[in-house]
């Protein structure tokens, strides 16, 4: 079988490396050098080099590739950002094979579109509208079934997460709660208020201080990636209060981890395999209520959170696995694109 030369525009580096990977037998990427700065970083080639079926490429040209991959998000309805514009200006120029947009996020921006008095709920239509003329006709991968829903794009080909399990640690778990929630980004898309309010009770009204990638403990998951592994493989409890991103990548890493997820309730296909107090903890969207329960935990129950761990790990290696993750890829590739 023939190796595919897939040209692509990527950012979000962690993705490609799972994507880059579970297709070495298959597909050959180029990668269009115009935002690639994190990968030509010689401190990021050392946590996670460069795949040898990776290369890159000054430009693009016409009639040297099958397909290609472009990365966008809600943020390119913005062409007033570089990502944006880069990703625009090549969508028109590459006209000469099928085009694969992939995009991991879901309409909410309020920073751009929520003014003139409009809603949330305009806002996001309207950045619907914008993604929408941008991709065409052309498919879009998202990496959750909810984000193809009405109640977020309303169109699009899912494919969960693939990774390697040896990537992550389950070591001795210590006693604490621990999230990698991104600090910058949009506040609606990561429901980061709430967040911030159980940051802060947690250690006013109940004396424990919770810990936070780039917050409070100087672990960044890119470039400190093997201080946050092993950070994240000796947490009992990881905690993710967000419900609009699609499949949140950070808490498939802590389910690999063995960590007990409490995760609020509403997020992305949770209901496809989350089984409350069994694989991990589900919560109502209540800072007051999630701190509450955090301490139990911490205080009373840490043999059944590691069994928690547990039962999450092996519900992660099930669902979130390589080997599934390029079956998804060849059968879309094989099926949509048909190529």
């Amino acid at each position: 079988m023939k190796k595919y030369k897939i040209a692509a525009l990527t950012w979000q580096i962690m993705h490609y490396y799972d994507l880059f990977n579970a297709l070495k037998e298959d597909a050959d990427f180029y990668l269009i050098d115009t935002n690639h700065r994190d990968w030509r970083d010689k401190r990021f080639q050392q946590l996670r080099p460069i795949p040898e079926n990776a290369h890159f490429i000054p430009y693009y040209e016409p009639g040297k590739y099958d397909f290609a991959i472009l990365n966008v998000d809600q943020q390119v309805t913005d062409e007033r950002l570089g990502k944006a514009k880069v990703i625009h200006d090549l969508n028109k120029e590459i006209q000469d094979i099928p085009k694969v947009f992939i995009n991991h996020a879901s309409p909410v921006y309020p920073e751009l579109y929520a003014t003139q008095g409009r809603t949330f709920e305009e806002a996001e239509e309207d950045c619907r509208q914008r993604v929408r003329e941008l991709v065409g006709d052309n498919p879009m991968i998202v990496n959750s079934y909810q984000a193809t829903s009405k109640a977020e794009w309303g169109w699009g080909y899912p494919i969960w997460h693939g990774m390697d399990a040896n990537d992550w640690y389950d070591l001795p778990k210590e006693p604490r709660v621990f999230s990698a929630l991104s600090p910058a980004g949009i506040d609606e898309y990561y429901n980061r208020e709430a967040m911030n309010r159980i940051f802060v009770d947690m250690e006013k009204f109940w004396g424990y201080k919770m810990y936070w990638a780039k917050q409070n403990i100087g672990i960044n998951p890119s470039w400190n990636f093997h201080e946050y592994r092993t950070y994240l493989g000796k947490s009992l409890i990881y905690l993710d209060m967000s419900f609009r991103t699609p499949m949140n990548r950070a808490r498939c890493e802590a389910m690999l981890s063995g960590c007990c997820v409490v995760q609020v309730k509403g997020a992305h296909d949770i209901e496809r395999f989350a089984k409350d107090k069994e694989n991990m903890i589900l919560v109502d969207n209540s800072p007051k209520q999630v701190c509450q329960i955090l301490m139990e935990l911490l205080n009373l129950h840490y043999d059944k959170c590691v069994e928690i761990g547990q039962a999450g790990k092996k519900t992660a290696m099930e669902l979130f696995n390589r080997k599934r993750y390029r079956e998804d890829w060849l059968n879309f590739i094989h099926n949509v694109l048909k190529i």
